[in-house]
């Protein structure tokens, strides 16, 4: 499967129309016209191992469908698509946007845990900023993308060092446009995930904090969600989508270096920045998922990670007024049925 580099990044509020690339598919033989066609949406957040299922082609080998990847610039923008029909699967999603399109009605399961961010996001300032700490923030103007997992991140940072989140002024940003402001001084402080977070650390930059400082009260992960309505009558190709990306991991376990060169590649960075930005995630294996690490399984859904993440996630977005309702019972939202059917084929992973 070949598919047309792009960019990453876009502003968050942009029009779908405006963020979907076109996806180029290799072509397949004649007798395979009648397979189905699948569109999976992502994002392309680094180095994960999803990045080495698209460049192996595991999707359209294990779904055995014509796949069509399409890169979006924003977890909303995604959503709203997918709502639309126009996708079937949506992967790189972080919980907040995930839970925002719940909170609208968009028919969605979290089928798998890509990862789970420690140090691939976080805050970071300018060397001659003066903001040696958090409290230093008051009165300052942080750079963003609302709608992100950024603003969460931050808001929990803020209120559990008890600093008034109205203190801290926000600026709306693509990450890009974080990166021109960056380099051109007119910004100081940016919260962002890589690859954008690693240029600006390396660009005068020091870290004020990681996601994983606050990883007990605001977990963040990218989710692959699919269309709870199209999975209903498309098992098999949701069973297939799950065996791609577990594909992927087993690759990168067993061939690591190729693995990162083939992340590298689809991600547009260097192999050295590929490591740098894998060792910021906790990656989950299939039997990992089933834990209360990742999804959890029957009666451990309720208290596992990802549904820790939504729950979190879903109250933060209704006390700051982004969402009017608070959703119950995220755990409904979570389906690990396709994992564990995997793991059970696999138990050797």
């Amino acid at each position: 499967m070949t598919i047309r580099k792009l960019t990453r990044f876009g502003a968050m509020t942009a029009a779908v129309s405006s963020l979907v690339a076109t996806a180029l598919v290799a072509p397949l033989p004649a007798q395979a016209k009648s397979l189905p066609t699948v569109t999976i949406g992502y994002e392309n957040n680094g180095a994960d191992p999803e990045m080495v299922a698209i460049a192996e082609g595991y999707f359209s080998k294990y779904m055995h469908a014509r796949v069509d990847m399409r890169m979006f610039s924003s977890g909303p923008a995604a959503l709203a698509a997918l709502a639309a029909g126009s996708l079937q699967f949506m992967t790189g999603i972080g919980n907040p946007p995930a839970v925002s399109a719940i909170a609208r009605g968009v028919p969605l399961k979290v089928i798998w845990a890509q990862e789970m961010y420690t140090k691939d996001e976080g805050l970071v300032v300018r060397k001659n900023s003066g903001i040696k700490n958090l409290k230093d923030l008051k009165g300052k103007t942080v750079a963003l993308v609302l709608g992100s997992t950024s603003p969460f991140e931050l808001d929990t940072a803020l209120q559990r060092s008890k600093i008034p989140i109205p203190s801290v002024r926000i600026l709306n940003m693509s990450p890009p446009s974080m990166r021109a402001a960056w380099t051109n001084g007119q910004i100081q402080a940016a919260y962002v995930w890589d690859p954008v977070f690693d240029s600006l650390v390396h660009d005068n930059g020091r870290v004020l904090m990681y996601d994983l400082n606050v990883s007990k009260q605001a977990p963040i992960f990218n989710l692959a969600v699919v269309n709870s309505k199209w999975a209903k009558t498309n098992g098999s190709l949701v069973q297939g989508f799950i065996s791609a990306e577990a594909a992927g991991i087993q690759f990168y376990h067993t061939h690591p270096a190729k693995a990162l060169a083939d992340m590298a590649k689809e991600a547009g960075i260097s192999v050295k920045l590929a490591k740098t930005e894998l060792s910021g995630f906790r990656l989950l294996t299939p039997a990992m998922q089933l834990s209360t690490l990742g999804l959890g399984y029957g009666k451990t859904v309720k208290s596992s990670l990802v549904t820790k993440s939504l729950t979190s996630a879903a109250k933060y977005l209704y006390q700051s007024n982004t969402m009017s309702e608070n959703p119950s019972n995220m755990a409904q939202y979570v389906d690990p049925i396709y994992v564990h059917q995997y793991v059970r084929q696999h138990p050797k992973g």
